[in-house]
């Protein structure tokens, strides 16, 4: 099993291609250090098996309808070596497309195990509207999270795009749960800015934590109660989830544990507050988080590939890479 690249893209074509280059660089030569870079991925009998984890198996690119048209073209870029900032020619702009695809074909083969095509799945999305943004990616991440028995792994890179796209893959890492790695890739200066593939290994790679947001499941019931019922004392709380959800609720052996095991993280979150001593009501927090929530438990009910989803989206396109 590979793993699924998540990006946004904007009119560097360094975005996609960098990132790439590092990371077959580093599986190419496999050192300790590299296997320590790539432990986190793959099934475990690959890994007991010594087999090499962590091939890209399929890019997901959220970007603009005028970067996917051709209408916005990509800037000029040095076509440089691996490693490199020098001896590479400088390359004009063109339809990101088509330098995608032309580049992709050379670099792609020596981090792709066993396949002689990449998948890529190119996104339309608003740049300006962070809820269709959103959308768009949570229902990504469901269809990719819902695959088979344990779901795709997926990588998101921080990198390209704009606030709105980033800001949006951010929240959708952070709610669903379903994200293993986070990252970004810098350039040393101006000119490696500008450089397609990587230019130096050091500083280079920055790993970000995935921060949850994500709820159990008996922590979404006390959200639901809260909601159906109004603020609610920490007995009647107690009670209903005793009686209504009496199947989450076997380590509910006292309201102190329901008050200090779940109840005190969500407070500290602002999802619920105190409004009286020992009476509970939804916080603020929720209300900035409940539309956003809601729309991963909309993507999550369709329970859709994203080959499936590509077939019934007009703004998901499929795309084979042939090497």
């Amino acid at each position: 099993m590979g793993v699924y690249h998540l990006m946004g893209l904007g009119r560097s074509p360094g975005v996609v291609i960098g990132p790439i280059t590092y990371l077959a660089h580093r599986y190419q030569r496999w050192s300790v250090a590299d296997q320590g870079f790539f432990a986190r991925s793959g099934e475990v009998r690959q890994r007991a098996a010594g087999q090499k984890v962590g091939d890209i198996e399929a890019l997901v690119l959220f970007t603009t309808r005028e970067v996917l048209r051709g209408q916005v073209t990509s800037y000029p870029y040095i076509d440089n070596p691996g490693g490199r900032k020098t001896g590479g020619p400088q390359c004009e702009g063109g339809s990101m497309r088509k330098i995608l695809r032309d580049l992709l074909r050379q670099e792609w083969p020596a981090i792709c195990t066993d396949r002689r095509s990449g998948t890529v799945f190119w996104c339309e999305v608003d740049r300006r509207d962070i809820r269709i943004t959103y959308r768009r990616i949570v229902q990504v991440i469901a269809a990719l999270a819902g695959a088979g028995g344990q779901g795709k792994e997926i990588w998101i890179n921080l990198t390209g795009g704009n606030n709105v796209i980033n800001a949006a893959l951010m929240l959708a890492a952070a709610l669903s749960g379903d994200v293993a790695r986070i990252y970004y890739v810098q350039a040393e200066d101006e000119v490696a800015e500008k450089c397609v593939r990587f230019t130096a290994e050091d500083g280079y790679w920055v790993e970000l934590p995935v921060m949850p947001l994500s709820f159990d499941l008996l922590q979404r019931a006390i959200i639901d109660l809260l909601e159906a019922h109004g603020p609610l004392s920490l007995r009647d709380l107690h009670s209903r989830l005793q009686s209504e959800y009496w199947h989450l609720s076997q380590e509910l052996t006292s309201k102190e544990t329901l008050r200090r095991v779940y109840l005190a993280p969500l407070w500290k979150g602002g999802i619920v507050i105190e409004a009286q001593p020992e009476v509970y009501a939804l916080g603020p927090q929720w209300e900035l988080i409940r539309p956003y929530q809601e729309e991963l438990e909309e993507a999550r009910s369709h329970r859709r590939t994203i080959q499936e989803l590509s077939e019934a989206e007009e703004w998901i396109e499929q795309e084979e890479i042939v090497f």
